[in-house]
């Protein structure tokens, strides 16, 4: 983004949870919204509320990120339109009790939350003018379950739980290694933690731990709405300028390094692991 220039924020969650608490905020802020999503039916109702809210533009792209084919298109979509982003934000996220397998081999759990994210981002990031400064925001947490090199789609052991802190642990560790694998991008690359909230994501992780836990997650967590302000006053207006990558910012602004930053080992064999996985250049 230029001075003066609208703000292009490309998000992907934007239908619901955070995600969508999160785009009218950005909306009122003037941004130019490209929301990513699977259901484009929902996406359109987003989009409504966000024009109705004062975005100046809204555009929404079909991307399934469980499938790396539709990652690909979704970017090839946006270079198509024209589309440069000034903010990133990786928000959609899936958690599944069972081990599912998607039509393209992977752990569905590893491909949303993991592989999909990161495609697009290596993909995006690759069609920016050069030296073009941009946020890339992934949504998290203080996570250090450490991924598993030899076994990241959980062949040979699987619980929902620790499938699915590994897949969003490795997505901290992608977005803290892109400045060090992309220098030709002025990229900020920061995590944003926004705590526990009521969202379909924490009912469906403690409907299947415990009833008690579900009935927590679906009466007694807040809804997004704070952690969407945090998430929005990231995206925007929180001068990253000096900011190490990697920090992890909460919903309050506090920033902190994110757990396994100076895991440099772990973060570099699995960035090897993933582009040799998805066939790009390192």
């Amino acid at each position: 983004m230029r001075d003066g220039d609208t703000p292009t924020v490309v998000m992907t969650g934007a239908t619901a949870g955070l995600g969508r608490a999160t785009v009218p905020l950005l909306a009122r802020h003037g941004a130019h919204l490209v929301l990513l999503a699977r259901n484009l039916d929902k996406a359109a109702a987003v989009a409504d509320e966000a024009r109705q809210a004062g975005a100046p533009q809204v555009d929404v792209v079909e991307c399934d990120l469980s499938l790396t084919s539709s990652a690909r298109r979704a970017a090839a979509e946006l270079a198509a339109r024209g589309i440069v982003a000034d903010v990133l934000v990786n928000d959609a996220a899936l958690v599944s009790p069972t081990r599912i397998v998607t039509v393209e081999g992977s752990e569905t759990m590893l491909a949303t939350n993991y592989l999909g994210p990161w495609l697009l981002t290596r993909l995006v990031l690759a069609g920016l003018p050069e030296n073009w400064p941009i946020r890339l925001i992934s949504v998290g947490g203080p996570l250090d379950a450490k991924p598993d090199l030899a076994d990241l789609d959980s062949d040979q052991s699987f619980t929902f739980a620790t499938a699915f802190e590994r897949s969003k642990t490795a997505l901290n560790l992608f977005t803290a290694a892109v400045p060090r694998h992309l220098p030709a991008v002025d990229v900020r690359a920061v995590i944003y933690s926004p705590g526990l909230m009521k969202t379909g994501l924490s009912a469906t992780m403690a409907g299947a731990m415990a009833r008690v836990a579900k009935m927590v997650a679906t009466h007694v967590l807040a809804d997004p709405a704070r952690p969407a302000e945090g998430l929005a006053t990231l995206a925007l207006l929180t001068d990253l300028k000096d900011t190490a990558p990697g920090t992890l910012f909460d919903r309050h602004g506090k920033a902190t390094p994110m757990p396994l930053l100076d895991d440099v080992d772990l973060q570099e064999g699995l960035w090897r692991l993933t582009s040799q996985r998805l066939g790009l250049d390192g």
